[in-house]
């Protein structure tokens, strides 16, 4: 209506900053994990041979575009939670128009895909693991190790963890 002022947010709770950083540091996480495929895509793509699951002609290409898949939505759900993070931390300092920040990057839609690449592969760790395959799980975050219970154990962590971010955003956005 004409002369009344929009509504100010309610100032955020602890939990916007807690899921805020957590979602920052997944977004690190899978960044930093897409950038080392992205920078050595000749190892990526014999660790994807390795796994025996994608036929031969097709793991240069795997190798090109998954890097970038698990980029993309990294980086922008960093800027996402970053922004919002400065947003809530305004109107938490009660300036309103810090709510102008928090909405813009639909940080859901990231969550959905970093979660989906997240079971894909815990499921091609499983199935490799289910094989007996002695191989590097190409992992490749902190050290080389084979497959088996902790880097299944560290990918349902991850996946969880996603899975929880995505679920505390979509209460958020929905009530």
């Amino acid at each position: 209506m004409p002369g009344t002022k929009p509504a100010i947010p309610p100032p955020p709770g602890v939990s916007h900053f807690f899921f805020g950083l957590l979602g920052l540091i997944l977004g690190g996480l899978f960044f930093y994990a897409g950038l080392l495929k992205h920078l050595a895509p000749y190892a990526f793509a014999e660790a994807i041979l390795a796994y025996q699951l994608a036929p031969e002609p097709l793991v240069g290409l795997v190798a090109a575009i998954l890097p970038w898949v698990e980029i993309t939505p990294a980086f922008l759900l960093i800027v996402g939670y970053s922004l919002a993070l400065v947003g809530w931390t305004a109107v938490f300092c009660g300036i309103s128009s810090g709510a102008a920040l928090v909405g813009g990057i639909k940080r859901r839609s990231c969550l959905l895909l970093l979660m989906a690449q997240a079971g894909l592969f815990l499921l091609v760790l499983l199935i490799t693991w289910a094989r007996g395959l002695k191989i590097d799980c190409g992992c490749g975050l902190f050290t080389s190790r084979q497959v088996g219970l902790v880097p299944v154990l560290e990918d349902a962590l991850i996946l969880a963890l996603v899975a929880v971010v995505y679920w505390w955003e979509a209460r958020r956005t929905e009530g």
